[in-house]
């Protein structure tokens, strides 16, 4: 609909160009004339005596010198007849310095003096004849208020479908996060229900009287005990998750800062990380080239953000986990790089994973467990912190996360 009003407001405006044209040739073909009956001199206008040079100037020749003074009374009176009634400037060939002259500026618009003169430079026409060329500075817009109907309800319909297509998007946004609250519900629900079910069936085992002293009594009484110790510690770890996002400072303000030299927060990842990987039989490698490492950060929430990328590494590896962990300066910055040799991550996917709730949708197969909520937890630190984060991935080979701070 907008496209067809665009379109019929097209045509309106250059029906209105078409006869503004006729208009002005008239006036100026009448001007011209006059001119001539005033210097009564038999000569007449040239065959082709008015042209078109650009959309709002035209010039008229005539093989006679051109009094200004004479030369705008009677454009203002033609252009007045002919109902031409926006300022023009205009401006007279003469011959003998070859050169056109710049004649004045004649305003239609209330309040406005020769002040607001454009005084347009004037083109030279080719030929040995005089002339005089009339320019109109407010043609477009006196071209416009002629059309204030159609105006008004093209830009009325502007409004309207910008409106809607506005509505549109908070509505799919809406829609959006809806769904991916919804599958945070879910998964929460299935994360909390495991640990749950798991806990309720052991105490149900410890809670049966079992009066036999035997050794594998004790044992089973002892694993029961085990596993209620790492169920309940599983569902205090997702709780924590939870929480924490719910907490994450959105500026600096909520951090404590401090000075954090980020070499020494990268090696005890890697110490950190030493017996997973040793059990995986895959490593970790370090290249701390930065020269500048310290920056001004929150500690325990720099810590957490690197523990998240190589969790996720970790998380997403199917093969032998090798992850890589550098540093270097950028002018101004800290950069830290992160890669690992993962499933990788699909083009479409990319920018979104930062979100919050999101997941790269893996069809019915749900054998990686989580929220959501580390990379959003990662990217909304980073930003806290002044920096900014980014990643680069290729499907099957792995994917590098990069996070810049700024040194200070």
């Amino acid at each position: 609909m907008a496209a067809v009003q665009g379109f019929w407001f097209r045509q309106a405006y250059r029906i209105e160009d078409r006869d503004f044209d006729q208009r002005v040739r008239s006036a100026l073909r009448a001007a011209g004339q006059r001119l001539i009956q005033f210097n009564a001199n038999p000569n007449r206008l040239t065959l082709r005596p008015i042209e078109r040079l650009e959309a709002n100037y035209y010039t008229v020749q005539i093989n006679d010198i051109i009094n200004p003074a004479v030369l705008e009374a009677f454009l203002k009176q033609e252009f007045d007849r002919h109902d031409v009634r926006t300022s023009f400037e205009y401006g007279v060939y003469d011959c003998v310095k070859s050169q056109i002259q710049y004649g004045g500026f004649v305003c239609h618009t209330p309040g406005c003096d020769s002040s607001s003169a454009v005084r347009y430079r004037f083109p030279q026409v080719a030929g040995p004849n005089y002339y005089f060329g009339v320019y109109f500075p407010e043609k477009r817009n006196y071209l416009l208020g002629q059309l204030d109907l159609l105006t008004f309800s093209t830009t009325a319909l502007g409004v309207v479908v910008l409106f809607f297509a506005y509505a549109l998007w908070v509505i799919f946004r809406q829609k959006r996060l809806s769904e991916l609250q919804s599958d945070f519900v879910n998964t929460l629900t299935h994360e909390f229900k495991t640990p749950l079910s798991t806990i309720l069936i052991s105490s149900e085992m410890l809670a049966r009287p079992d009066p036999s002293p035997e050794p594998e009594a004790t044992r089973r009484r002892q694993s029961y005990a085990a596993l209620l110790r790492t169920e309940a510690n599983r569902l205090k770890t997702q709780v924590d998750t939870v929480l924490q996002t719910a907490r994450l400072p959105r500026s600096s303000e909520g951090l404590k800062l401090e000075r954090v030299d980020v070499h020494e927060l990268c090696q005890q990842l890697a110490e950190s990380l030493r017996p997973t990987l040793q059990a995986r039989g895959g490593q970790l490698t370090l290249t701390l080239n930065a020269e500048k490492s310290v920056i001004q950060a929150d500690r325990m929430h720099l810590t957490n953000v690197l523990y998240n990328l190589a969790d996720n590494a970790l998380k997403y590896t199917e093969a032998l986990p090798h992850l890589t962990v550098s540093t270097d300066n950028k002018p101004r910055t800290l950069r830290i790089r992160l890669t690992d040799n993962g499933i990788g991550i699909p083009e479409k996917y990319r920018k979104p994973i930062f979100d919050k709730f999101y997941r790269v949708p893996t069809g019915d197969v749900h054998n990686v467990k989580g929220f959501g909520l580390g990379l959003y937890y990662v990217r909304t630190l980073v930003e806290a912190h002044g920096g900014r984060v980014s990643v680069e991935s290729t499907l099957g080979q792995g994917s590098r996360f990069t996070l810049d701070f700024p040194l200070k």
